[in-house]
């Protein structure tokens, strides 16, 4: 990050206050020489770290992580956080056997959240066959838990049964209440 024209802080989204440097949290700027219409603490909402050990190529600027979510759609499911964009790329992992629709319900049962993702079956592999869906089912569930670190219900659905939305799509249901 050009530090001359920026002051980045990572803080925690929660709380607002600063993290210790390395850990991760939301990407804060301040423009330091932007006279007309200057940022003060301007909250990105990406989730990210900092890092500000000399580089092994020899640069001393501070470097930053790659994004890892949005603080604004993190889930936490049984002390896990969980991004939706995890999710869609799990499933993206799959090649052409999903459609890269699915939805995110979150529940709570028995005081455990239980997260249940529903993904749209390709076309290409939608079948009358229950033992090729079961399969499809569990493959999705072995990847979205090894993707997100957390066990979750995989509910096939048919082609084009998702609701589309114009915009930013809806991929999260949360029902707990909290």
């Amino acid at each position: 990050l050009n530090e001359d024209h920026f002051f980045p802080e990572i803080i925690d989204p929660h709380t607002l206050q600063p993290v210790e440097p390395g850990q991760t949290g939301e990407l804060v700027f301040t423009h330091l020489t932007k006279e007309g219409m200057p940022l003060l603490r301007y909250r990105t909402k990406d989730l990210t770290a900092l890092h500000y050990e000399k580089c092994s190529c020899g640069r001393t600027l501070v470097r930053m992580d790659r994004i890892l979510g949005r603080s604004d759609d993190m889930l936490i499911i049984r002390g896990v956080n969980v991004f939706p964009t995890q999710v869609e790329t799990a499933l993206l992992s799959m090649g052409g056997a999903v459609a890269p629709h699915y939805m995110m319900i979150v529940d709570r049962e028995d005081n455990l959240d239980v997260l249940t993702v529903m993904v749209e079956v390709d076309e290409s592999m939608f079948s009358d066959e229950i033992r090729k869906l079961d399969a499809l089912r569990d493959k999705i569930a072995a990847i979205l838990k090894t993707a997100l670190g957390v066990s979750v219900r995989v509910k096939l659905v048919e082609p084009k049964s998702i609701q589309r939305s114009e915009g930013k799509a809806v991929r999260v249901i949360d029902n707990r209440n909290l």
